[in-house]
């Protein structure tokens, strides 16, 4: 058993129609078993596209130039869609920045909690429901039967934060991404958010690639932070980063 999880090797996507822009450039990194990494960068440096990558998800305007997403050994880039359709939820999930996207409008929250985990473990029958409302107690809800009952416009945005969380951990994956999950929110619901992670991570030994904008808030949960520009990692002494590192002591 390798001691990462998952691993990123001269990862390089460029557009379709024009094959000289490069959206990620040569991006290697490594996420420990149990570990959090961080991915900061700005609005287009290539972060969200990166996360998509994780889970085999190119977006259909760009291409794969080189480089291998290696979840457990295995190429990820190279899985037939019957095998993603397995891994993606069930071993990698992601939350996504908007909470309100993750969800249907027409459904109630339990109801697509519950849909995720029959998704992945058809077997849990009787039990379902009363695994999908200890789901909401871990991720700190406090009164998950009302929230089960909601529809995802009746819940505030933390609730909302907190409920995307349950759904993406429905089939207890291994890696959990999650994408800009504190940026509609204020400061209070932020620093709560960062706690539930640390508490995700210490009880079910979750490895989590957080992505942000806020250099300070990962790295206070991340055990290594990467920086992103322009599609590229780049080191401390890089103008962007240290911008950002000059924001953070402001």
């Amino acid at each position: 058993m390798t001691p990462e999880i998952l691993a990123v090797k001269g990862l390089t996507l460029a557009l379709r129609a024009a094959p000289g822009t490069l959206i990620l450039d040569d991006v290697s990194l490594v996420v420990p078993r149990g570990g959090v990494l961080g991915v900061v960068g700005g609005s287009g440096s290539g972060k969200t596209t990166l996360g998509l990558a994780l889970l085999g998800m190119i977006p259909p305007a760009m291409q794969l130039k080189c480089g291998r997403v290696l979840f457990e050994g295995a190429d990820v880039l190279m899985f037939t869609p019957d095998e993603l359709r397995r891994m993606r939820g069930a071993r990698i999930s992601m939350s996504f920045q908007e909470a309100a996207g993750a969800f249907d409008p027409v459904f109630t929250v339990g109801d697509q909690i519950l849909a995720a985990m029959a998704a992945h473990n058809p077997s849990a029958g009787p039990l379902a429901r009363q695994k999908m409302l200890d789901l909401l107690s871990m991720v700190e809800v406090k009164d998950p039967r009302r929230v089960a009952a909601n529809y995802p416009h009746e819940l505030s945005g933390g609730l909302r934060q907190r409920a995307m969380l349950a759904l993406a951990l429905a089939a207890k994956p291994s890696v959990l991404i999650a994408d800009e999950p504190t940026s509609s929110l204020d400061v209070t619901l932020q620093a709560r958010i960062m706690c539930l992670f640390r508490k995700l991570r210490r009880e079910l030994g979750l490895s989590i690639v957080l992505i942000a904008h806020d250099l300070g808030m990962v790295q206070r949960l991340a055990d290594e932070t990467v920086v992103l520009a322009q599609g590229r990692i780049v080191g401390k002494d890089h103008p962007y980063a240290r911008a950002l590192m000059a924001a953070q002591d402001m």
